[in-house]
């Protein structure tokens, strides 16, 4: 039987996912949040709505989960340091989309939700988007946790067992 992660690893796979780790050559550092240090995007709310989000998602098992390789602060420096306004703003409706969503199908506050009932709170909202009336944006928000997974160390390396260059390099195979 397929996995879930094997699933969402190889849709990441053919739309070109792992690019994103070459395409800076190795010379960008991700800021990865201190745990002393706040978003600069994200109000402490969104963070925390966003971190339990990808926490569910993608949670940790034999490989690292989304918390473990920083998804949310991948994504709070896109969108601090990226994404133009209509972008942000588009992000910041869905997030407080989803919170409401969330709340509604936890019965009250989905981040004082004990874990089954946030799961299943997520799988509704999940279950809604791909065959009911899906909550604004959901879908891009989930992509777009995905691929920022996919586009970490852990994620790329851990996780899809990536190699920037597989086996031997001949750069002249005639000689």
């Amino acid at each position: 039987m397929i996995s879930r992660r094997d699933v969402i690893r190889n849709l990441v796979i053919s739309l070109g996912g792992s690019s994103l780790l070459s395409a800076c050559g190795g010379r960008v550092t991700l800021q990865a949040l201190a745990p002393d240090a706040g978003a600069r995007f994200y109000g402490e709310r969104e963070l925390a709505v966003l971190s339990r989000v990808s926490d569910l998602l993608l949670p940790r098992t034999e490989t690292p989960g989304a918390l473990d390789v920083h998804v949310p602060a991948l994504l709070d420096g896109l969108m601090a340091e990226w994404a133009n306004a209509e972008t942000r703003a588009q992000h910041r409706a869905s997030l407080a989309a989803l919170d409401e969503a969330l709340g509604i199908r936890a019965g009250g506050d989905f981040l004082a939700a004990p874990d089954p009932v946030a799961e299943r709170a997520l799988a509704a909202v999940d279950a809604d988007a791909f065959g009911g009336e899906p909550v604004e944006g959901y879908r891009d928000l989930k992509a777009l946790v995905t691929q920022a997974y996919f586009a970490t160390e852990g994620g790329a390396v851990d996780e899809q067992g990536w190699v920037a260059v597989p086996g031997r390099w001949d750069p002249c195979a005639d000689r």
